[in-house]
């Protein structure tokens, strides 16, 4: 029977991997900021060309499935796939200022436990640098920055996680049900249980203080999924807290777009084709073919003639291509999946950062100082401090996020002057010591504002939500069957997470070499 005091620590372990750096945001883009002008696009002129596989999209999940089709499939099979950006990663992509400094389109963390990433990705070659096990969480009424960290992995901070206002004893105690549930049952059991809403989950299921909800479990968790807690799913809830508990969360050197280019090296060092600033047009069915057509930069135009096709975009695109295929008109009358919106801006300024852990920082003031007007901050990181090569040498970067209630949204779009004055004049209450240099804005720089309107896909509340671990199948949209030959993947039909974007690429790209190349 485990002692008092061995409780204890079991209890606050269990908070500081709930508090750990995991407020991953997984995004889509439309961006206030334009990303890198384009690369490659067709000559002039309109061109017919035949393939075995022709991929919509050169997101993750698009290059997850010409990986596996081609790393699993005869040497001649010939993988196309078009990206109407100028660059491949999708809802992975970074941007880099001229003076040095990477910004992530909408903060993103790397975590590292999600068992399609731990499979397809080399890990050695993104040069992962890791967050602390834990996070600082900045309370009403309370000058000074709480800090929780895993008294485990970090048994220095041990005493000051055991004392840490974040939460109370109670809510320290019910903590370990939690954990019990996510460390003990597997991935699959986790989905296979009564889903709620997580704030009823939260405050039913485990009795936590609305306190304590307030304080926590509301920036943590509307950091990770961008809407409030009563429309997250508990299914959601529990996978990120076993992702968590179970490895760490880290940062690529340059930026979330490490990921995005070292699938797309693998895929075209295996043959694959990656055309891109390349808009599809539209897919036709013939016999047992498809044609698609497609736009290039220039307003060329190609028709790529294809066994198979795999849409890998964001469900609005998807649904917009399929509907206009014969006989699956049908599926432009289905309601559409609702989006998530958020904002990020970036701030340069010459070293040291207000933190020098490599720690995350939520906001815990509660409602009427957060994700507000007047208070829109959500959470904040230093990435630099965290992975170096964020920032030239001798300069720091800050990522501040906003969740859509506090964007201020006006008829001529974002008040992005009074938002960046908003964030300032709510940092620089944070840091007194640093104030004067974060509303000078020729000291603290703002390098970058982001609005991502489709940064993630509904998890809760409807029947196609993004809340199935293995994803629907590939060759159904929304419960509506596809011809053969015709496949769909995406976060939208798995989970709306990095790891359900990488899964139903590689399911799609089974799927492909299952039927046509006999596995």
């Amino acid at each position: 029977m485990y002692s008092r005091r061995k409780g204890r620590l079991l209890a606050m372990t269990a908070l500081a991997i709930f508090l750990a750096a995991a407020l991953q945001v997984e995004v889509s883009h439309s961006f206030s900021m334009a990303p890198p002008s384009g690369s490659s696009h067709a000559a002039a002129g309109t061109s017919t060309e035949e393939c075995d596989v022709c991929i919509i999209g050169g997101g993750v999940s698009g290059l997850a499935a010409a990986i596996e089709i081609v790393s699993n499939s005869k040497k001649d099979t010939r993988v196309v796939l078009l990206e109407a950006d100028s660059a491949v990663g999708g809802r992975v992509r970074s941007d880099v200022t001229e003076d040095g400094f990477i910004l992530d389109r909408g903060f993103a963390v790397f975590i590292e436990q999600y068992p399609t990433a731990r499979e397809i990705l080399d890990y050695d070659g993104l040069e992962l640098r890791r967050f602390l096990p834990g996070a600082k969480v900045k309370l009403r009424d309370r000058e000074r920055l709480a800090t929780v960290v895993d008294p485990l992995r970090e048994r220095r901070a041990a005493i000051g996680t055991l004392t840490t206002p974040v939460a109370g004893v109670k809510d320290k105690a019910r903590l370990l049900p939690l954990f019990a549930t996510v460390l003990t049952k597997s991935i699959d059991d986790l989905f296979q249980m009564e889903e709620t809403d997580s704030l009823s989950c939260l405050r039913e299921r485990y009795g936590f203080s609305q306190d304590f909800v307030d304080a926590f479990f509301a920036p943590f968790l509307e950091g990770i999924y961008l809407v409030p807690l009563e429309r997250q799913s508990s299914r959601m809830l529990h996978f990120v807290l076993k992702m968590i508990a179970r490895g760490a969360t880290s940062l690529p050197r340059g930026g979330m777009q490490a990921v995005s280019d070292q699938m797309s090296s693998n895929a075209e060092s295996k043959g694959v084709e990656i055309k891109v600033s390349t808009k599809v047009l539209s897919i036709e069915q013939s016999g047992d073919r498809y044609s698609v057509t497609s736009e290039s930069e220039d307003t060329s135009s190609r028709r790529i003639n294809a066994k198979n096709v795999i849409i890998a975009t964001d469900v609005g695109v998807a649904k917009n291509l399929l509907s206009r295929v014969e006989g699956l008109e049908g599926i432009g009358t289905l309601p559409d999946l609702s989006q998530r919106t958020v904002g990020c801006l970036y701030y340069a300024f010459k070293s040291p950062a207000p933190l020098l852990d490599p720690i995350l920082l939520l906001n815990g003031e509660g409602p009427g100082r957060r994700s507000c007007k007047d208070f829109p901050v959500n959470n904040i990181c230093f990435p630099s401090v965290v992975q170096d090569s964020y920032s030239p040498e001798g300069f720091e970067l800050c990522s501040v996020s906003v969740l859509e209630s506090a964007l201020g949204s006006t008829e001529d779009g974002i008040d992005c002057e009074a938002l960046d004055e908003a964030v300032r004049r709510q940092l620089a209450g944070w840091f007194p010591d640093f104030a004067a240099d974060i509303l000078d804005k020729s000291v603290w720089v703002n390098k970058g504002a982001y609005c991502i309107p489709n940064a993630q896909p509904s998890q809760f509340g409807s029947p196609n939500s993004a809340n199935v671990f293995g994803g629907r199948p590939c060759d159904s949209f929304q419960g509506i069957g596809l011809p053969a030959g015709l496949l769909v993947c995406g976060d939208h039909t798995s989970t709306a997470t990095l790891n359900g974007a990488l899964a139903s690429g590689v399911s799609a790209g089974r799927a492909v070499v299952d039927t046509r190349f006999g596995g």
